[in-house]
């Protein structure tokens, strides 16, 4: 194997497909692991921020926080399409997908709020504290992002969607039909 090529079941080589790079299968790791993150860790940074700009003496908070928030975004870019790819696989009904839905779903929802968040502070991002509703916003989104991430490492840890070593994939267990 290669980060161009790969060797078919019947041993040709061939070139991975779009999907496999896109699940990360070149570098031998699923790409989504490793672009969560950067939302996830962003998003709580600002949050933080916002915190911090009120109990402390820190003006250049609110303004920090809304570019961590647009950087999530941005994260985001990459979290999303190999999220979703790993989504398309799963078979419909299974109790992978339905994990998986909840999964989405919540961070969809965290997406959102802090849509409206960046929207509301906008005008705002320069005031030296930062304003109640954001921190609201960004609380309820905290909360929102790590029940979503709960379901994620369910997906990984007690699933073992996409765990794998040396060794080919297991199998589907009558679990998951």
């Amino acid at each position: 194997m290669s980060l161009l090529y790969t060797q078919g079941p019947s041993g040709e080589r061939r070139r991975w497909t779009l999907k496999e790079i896109v699940q990360g299968m070149p570098i031998g790791h699923p790409s989504h692991a490793m672009f969560v993150h950067f939302p996830v860790a962003l998003y709580i940074g600002a949050l933080g921020l916002d915190i911090v700009s009120r109990v402390g003496h820190f003006p250049q908070a609110p303004l920090a926080a809304t570019w961590l928030i647009f950087g999530a975004f941005a994260g985001s870019l990459l979290a999303v399409p190999t999220g979703l790819v790993d989504w398309w696989g799963m078979k419909p009904g299974s109790r992978t997908r339905k994990i998986a839905n909840k999964h989405l779903l919540l961070q969809v929802s965290t997406a959102a709020i802090f849509v409206v968040n960046a929207a509301v502070r906008w005008s705002h991002r320069y005031d030296p504290r930062a304003h109640p509703l954001w921190i609201v916003l960004g609380a309820v989104g905290v909360v929102t992002l790590t029940l979503g991430q709960y379901f994620g490492g369910v997906l990984v840890y007690r699933i073992g969607f996409r765990v794998y070593g040396e060794r080919a994939p297991a199998q589907p267990t009558h679990r998951d039909e």
